[in-house]
């Protein structure tokens, strides 16, 4: 690697978060007298990763385009109660958990439709307008259609693919063995991985997409559709939160309606903190899921270490005060 490479490198943020990311699970691993860089934990912290890990690419597309998406988990969270009650009532998906996907996918592209269709025609801002959708979405699952829990009764197909493993770790514990397994949902957090690195580094939509956030006056004068690269975008990214939302059914084997109820202090930090910029036009997938595997192993890391976990919230807070503030002192370095 030459000098003008790795002094490129040692600017962006995604460097210093792996850093740091690594550091951080050395000294928990060393605190709590080597527990967990270990296969169990690493197995727990993966399988935590994969439903958070897809929510923050959601995140991330949409920050990058300069807005702010609080909506997500409400409209996962209405997608697969919608789509797991549906299934239930007709005998589907006992076998085969495909058509469960394909309800929650489309139902959460008409709903993130809804959310295109507002902030593309009015300009409005985002963070207000998906503050409301979601209300909105959460009041049709609890109010209007008045959603159930799904638990012993969800069909056999999600439970199947949830518990279905590439390989699996035992350990010993006191008396007993607890075997820890590694899911072949995390497959499905990779393929999400390189599909919006692919959009972000290689598409005339994701160009758009930066171009938008960086300056969206420009980005129009220099001939892109804002109004429709809007409008996709919020619709994609409400098809894949349902998509993501089906595979937490999956793997809790529950369908229940506000699971996921503030989701977004969790998410939201994770890719401000992987560099994505509160003003849009910047922000990568590398930096994104560096940022999120760290706030998973500290908060699957509190109980080795004998922290409460109520303290997550206060890391939680702390994380998006560091990342709002290097945010900005970014903008104001590149605006001089």
């Amino acid at each position: 690697m030459n000098k003008a490479a790795l002094k490129r490198m040692t600017k962006r943020t995604e460097f210093y978060i792996f850093i740091v990311l690594v550091v951080l699970c050395i000294i928990i691993h060393a605190v709590s007298g080597g527990k967990l860089l270990v296969p169990d934990k690493i197995f727990t912290i993966l399988r935590a990763l994969v439903v958070d890990g897809i929510f923050a690419l959601c995140c991330l597309v949409v920050m990058i385009s300069g807005g702010f998406d609080l909506s997500f988990p409400a409209v996962a969270a209405l997608s697969y109660s919608l789509a797991a009650t549906i299934c239930l009532n007709n005998g589907w998906c006992n076998t085969n958990p495909v058509i469960g996907f394909v309800l929650a996918s489309v139902f959460g592209l008409i709903l993130g439709m809804f959310n295109g269709v507002i902030i593309a025609n009015f300009k409005l801002n985002t963070m207000l307008v998906t503050l409301g959708t979601q209300t909105l979405f959460t009041g049709i699952s609890m109010g209007l259609l008045k959603l159930k829990e799904i638990t012993s009764k969800l069909p056999k197909g999600f439970k199947a693919l949830g518990t279905a493993k590439i390989t699996s770790y035992t350990t010993t514990i006191g008396s007993r063995q607890v075997s820890s397994d590694l899911t072949v949902t995390i497959f499905f957090l990779i393929i999400f991985c390189i599909l919006t690195s692919f959009l972000l580094n290689k598409t005339m939509f994701g160009r758009a997409l930066y171009a938008i956030g960086g300056n969206e006056v420009s980005a129009e004068r220099a001939g892109y559709n804002v109004k429709k690269i809007k409008f996709i975008l919020y619709s994609v990214v409400g098809a894949v939160a349902g998509f993501a939302g089906m595979l937490r059914v999956c793997l809790t084997s529950q369908a229940v309606p506000k699971a996921l109820v503030g989701k977004e202090m969790t998410i939201i930090p994770a890719v401000i903190l992987g560099g994505a910029s509160i003003f849009g036009g910047e922000g990568s997938v590398f930096g994104t899921m560096c940022a999120m595997t760290m706030i998973t192993v500290v908060s699957n890391s509190m109980l080795l270490l004998g922290i409460d976990s109520k303290w997550q919230d206060l890391f939680n807070g702390l994380i998006i005060l560091i990342g709002i503030t290097v945010s900005a002192l970014q903008a104001k370095r590149r605006n001089g």
